[in-house]
């Protein structure tokens, strides 16, 4: 199944903002995707922007089959509500989409190793979809560490790793650690950026940002 999966180096990196802009993206090259939002944690805010940013008019509960209240690691949130994750329900949902769109986006919650279970990480959910894996990052002091180790472990699981999008989620401080730091993760990881995107005030994702910002035709051979 031709996609991508965005996962962050954490929680409120962009992921939802970089996934709606690439949606924009590519939709103006002729690319239509359906979208997943396989576990929400805290509201379906973000799956709802997925669906408007892709067109799509699939009912919510496969776009977001599971839909937890309390924004907690899904984990807890479920262990909270008195519920399980699985794998069943998630991949099902997976699969009538497949059966509907010819690719598919699908947004982790929070980063690669986040809990669903004692038994379960969004690991070994991205393993299962098996689609190329696209990192939101910040290019800021501390992500160097942080965007390598989502890199080894997706490495170590075998994930395929498309590539780096670092988003200004917060207002830019101008060191050299948000200049740099792009550039010195792909010469240690040998994973390309992909893109660099400014810091925004306006949620709406735009066209000419897209384009201007992200490396479409790379990521359009890789889907």
């Amino acid at each position: 199944m031709p996609g991508i999966f965005v996962t962050g180096t954490d929680t409120e990196v962009g992921k939802t903002y970089v996934s709606r802009l690439l949606l924009a993206g590519l939709r103006a090259r002729g690319l239509q995707f359906g979208v997943m939002k396989p576990v929400s944690a805290g509201g379906q805010e973000d799956a709802i922007a997925l669906m408007a940013a892709s067109s799509i008019e699939d009912p919510i509960d496969l776009v977001n089959p599971v839909a937890l209240n309390e924004p907690l690691s899904p984990n807890l949130a479920a262990e909270r509500a008195g519920a399980t994750i699985g794998l069943e329900e998630i991949l099902s949902a997976f699969t009538i989409l497949s059966e509907r769109h010819d690719r598919l986006l699908v947004e982790g919650a929070g980063g690669i190793l986040v809990p669903l279970s004692d038994q379960l990480s969004m690991a070994d959910l991205a393993s299962q979809l098996d689609l190329p894996v696209l990192i939101v990052s910040r290019p800021a002091l501390g992500t160097i560490n942080h965007t390598l180790l989502t890199i080894e472990a997706c490495k170590s699981r075998n994930l395929p790793l498309l590539g780096i999008v670092y988003s200004h989620s917060s207002i830019p401080v101008g060191d050299a650690s948000e200049t740099e730091s792009p550039g010195i993760i792909s010469r240690l990881s040998g994973v390309p950026s992909l893109g660099i995107l400014p810091h925004i005030t306006d949620p709406e994702p735009d066209l000419e940002l897209a384009e201007t910002h992200l490396d479409l035709a790379t990521i359009i051979k890789a889907v």
